[in-house]
């Protein structure tokens, strides 16, 4: 019998192929296992070689993640478990930080923001204070829960610490008090005094009683960890000089869900429900209180002057978000012109008595020039910052046509404050009403007033000529703050960024500005516009547009689809529907724009007197081609005439400033476009109020996208003469002003 005569069925053929291929597995497994085993001790090797230089590197770098290590345990692990001597807060507080003490400035630098910028600010409150009051008195300071004396330090940065009279550092902690000792031991000041002591009991050498006679006070991350919160609010209030001593705090905080009452500090002071109860809950675990009721105390014993509400992004950003304030202010109690130290009885100057009538009819004002608001409601928040950077009307015609004298009373939408400091430099009224229902307009004539108030020309052409300023975080609260109101300080602190780069490219009418620098570059014709800029050929400005620039960057199909749509009419230019209806009626969009841009070319040079496009082509003004304001003599003359003193800024609809005003208080108006805006009803009640708010032979001019707006004749039904300006004739090449943005001009004579 042989194997080849035997009957194969499926089943062996497949159990025979198993076999085979285990048995073939086997030999080759067993072949690879020397090779396996090589592998897997070369492989064990390297993970030990690798464990190995980790744990040398751990070791080697010991000295840098010592102090990261310290401070998590102590933050994140430690107040969860056993904390040491808890039968008093300063017990609690030496457990907490005894073995964190040498590291605890080099840890808090991400955590606990605001300080350097809360210092800042109080000093160059302080120095506001003494150069006002006339007072040669070194001051006296008070840092409570100071800690290990880091805000001292600093605070020499803003204003040296041998000026000050004394300095007395408080905190309750041992640890950190040896610190901040050794820290003053080193830079030799003799004037600053630690005392470990409660913030309450606390005795201070060389000041006997010390109840109305400091002058700043300040608090870093430290008020909210006091536990007898309200009695130490009230301690600060009454060691505080009444009438011109200064509080500064910077801590973490929680809001409650009920709107802010007070007009200060509001932007971004509510916290979502997630953030106001969990970082309430997480700091309590280190005894450190968050509950709205201690801020609002605060703020109830005292008169705010500047608040700024942030959130840090600590470790992970966009995901933690801790709300933390800084915050500068002064007693509630009554106060007079001056400083107590030199206040004498004496009558209201005039100008004292001017702005005690104004306060009168307006309530008391946020800064110099900014009259009160309230920043919740919709017709402010629907405003996230500026539509205008720059203002699109030509000033030389209002001054021309208006002849601006010293004792008119002015009233002007603010825009961005160009044409009201042309105003006021080359007319001096005696009053100017800027009003503007957009927050953030305001806030930036505010910077502007400031800047001008506050620094030098080199700095304010820095920021409003060439659009950019290397060092405005520092200026902002150092020169500025003290000029400006909570709300503009907090805007621009918000938005600090906005001078490093190109400020005339922010704002919704930055928009147009990128929009046009991208189009330049893509079709190649940077240096033909740049030429415009700078020939001195209106000839060859003329050709280099018809020729090159106009074909390339304004085609029909582009401004009939792009620059005519609606969405980009309103975001870019500031254009809304309603305008853009008096365009259509009289015409095209097309030959709207090509008769706004063809006769420009044609009217002056870019180089010299065309500011506006300019700055279009350069995101930035030339000392050449500016605006009067922004030239050194005009920037003198305002600073030095103090003609800025006469801008009162409203942050309210035109109609309700209006109603504000006596019958014909008013002299001079100016309205700009925005009745273009208006549907009858609305143009009939503005105008109605207008014509009772100017006096008799008073002017209003305003400009118009229409050659013949509808609403000329609701001037002449409430007693105005109409007169025109200047009306542009379609294909005509003419302008009637250096924007010519507009198809009209037009001047009322109240009769």
């Amino acid at each position: 019998m042989t194997y080849a005569k035997l009957p194969v069925s499926g089943s062996m053929v497949a159990l025979m192929v198993a076999s085979t291929s285990v048995a073939l597995y086997l030999l080759n497994t067993t072949e690879n296992f020397k090779k396996a085993q090589e592998m897997a001790v070369t492989s064990q090797l390297a993970f030990l070689g690798a464990v190995s230089a980790f744990v040398l590197l751990l070791i080697g770098s010991f000295d840098q993640i010592k102090a990261p290590l310290k401070f998590i345990y102590s933050c994140f692990l430690k107040p969860l478990g056993k904390t040491g001597d808890s039968s008093s807060q300063q017990g609690r507080l030496e457990a907490f930080y005894k073995e964190q003490a040498e590291i605890y400035d080099e840890t808090r630098g991400g955590l606990l923001r605001g300080r350097s910028s809360m210092l800042a600010l109080v000093a160059a409150q302080l120095k506001e204070q003494l150069k006002t009051s006339g007072s040669d008195k070194a001051p006296i300071w008070i840092d409570l829960g100071g800690g290990t004396g880091w805000n001292i330090e600093q605070m020499n940065n803003y204003f040296p610490i041998n000026k000050f009279e004394r300095v007395y550092l408080v905190d309750l902690c041992p640890s950190l008090c040896r610190i901040a000792r050794e820290r003053f031991q080193k830079f030799g000041w003799t004037n600053v005094v630690v005392l470990c002591e409660d913030a309450l009991g606390s005795n201070f050498p060389g000041m006997s009683d010390p109840k109305g006679k400091v002058d700043l006070i300040t608090m870093s991350y430290s008020l909210s960890m006091m536990d007898n919160y309200y009695a130490v609010v009230d301690h600060v209030h009454s060691m505080l000089e009444p009438k011109a001593g200064i509080i500064g705090v910077s801590d973490f905080y929680a809001s409650n869900n009920v709107q802010k009452a007070s007009s200060h500090g509001i932007e971004d002071f509510q916290c979502n429900w997630w953030t106001r109860n969990f970082w309430q809950i997480w700091f309590a675990f280190d005894h450190v209180h968050l509950h709205a009721s201690r801020r609002e105390y605060l703020e109830h014993r005292f008169d705010v002057k500047k608040a700024i509400n942030g959130r840090n992004h600590f470790v992970i950003p966009f995901f933690v978000q801790i709300p933390y304030y800084i915050w500068g202010s002064v007693p509630d109690s009554p106060r007079s012109v001056g400083s107590s130290r030199t206040l004498v009885s004496s009558p209201l100057s005039s100008k004292a008595l001017l702005e005690k009538q104004t306060e009168i009819r307006f309530g008391p004002k946020l800064s110099q020039w900014r009259l009160p608001y309230n920043p919740t409601l919709p017709c402010h928040t629907q405003f996230r910052s500026y539509i205008y950077a720059f203002t699109w009307e030509d000033p030389r015609i209002d001054l021309e046509v208006l002849s601006v004298q010293k004792d008119d009373v002015m009233f002007v939408i603010t825009s961005a404050g160009d044409n009201a400091l042309e105003y006021a430099l080359q007319g001096e009224p005696s009053r100017i009403h800027c009003v503007d229902m957009n927050p953030c307009q305001n806030h930036l004539l505010e910077l502007k007033l400031a800047a001008i108030k506050n620094l030098s020309y080199s700095d304010f052409w820095q920021m409003f000529g060439d659009g950019r300023h290397s060092d405005f975080r520092r200026i902002l609260v150092d020169q500025l703050s003290p000029s400006l109101s909570s709300a503009a300080l907090q805007f621009w602190y918000k938005n600090r960024s906005t001078f490093d780069d190109c400020f005339y490219e922010t704002g919704y009418s930055g928009l147009a500005l990128r929009l046009f620098k991208w189009l330049v570059r893509i079709k190649g014709l940077s240096k033909t516009v740049g030429e415009i800029t700078t020939t001195d050929d209106i000839r060859v400005q003329e050709q280099l547009w018809e020729n090159v620039v106009k074909p390339s960057t304004l085609p029909v199909w582009l401004v009939e689809r792009v620059l005519s749509h609606p969405a980009f009419l309103w975001n870019a230019l500031g254009v809304p529907i309603n305008q853009m209806k008096l365009i259509l009626d009289e015409g095209t969009a097309v030959q709207y724009i090509y008769d706004t841009l063809d006769s420009i070319m044609t009217r002056s040079l870019f180089r010299d007197d065309q500011y506006f496009y300019n700055l279009v082509v350069n995101r930035k003004y030339t000392h050449e081609s500016c605006p009067s304001y922004l030239t050194e003599a005009g920037f003198q003359k305002l600073k030095e005439k103090q003609a800025t003193d006469a801008m009162l800024m409203h942050t309210k609809s035109i109609i309700e400033v209006l109603k504000s005003l006596a019958d014909g208080e008013l002299t001079k108006a100016v309205l700009m476009d925005h009745m273009d805006w208006f549907d009858p009803k609305d143009a009939d009640d503005e105008i109605k109020e207008v014509a009772r708010a100017v006096r008799t032979g008073g002017m209003v001019l305003w400009r118009s996208a229409g050659r013949k707006p509808w609403y000329n004749a609701l001037f002449e039904k409430y007693g105005f003469e109409v007169q025109p300006v200047g009306v542009r004739v379609p294909g005509s090449g003419e302008s009637i002003d250096r924007v010519n943005m507009y198809a009209s001009c037009y001047i009322a004579i109240k009769k």
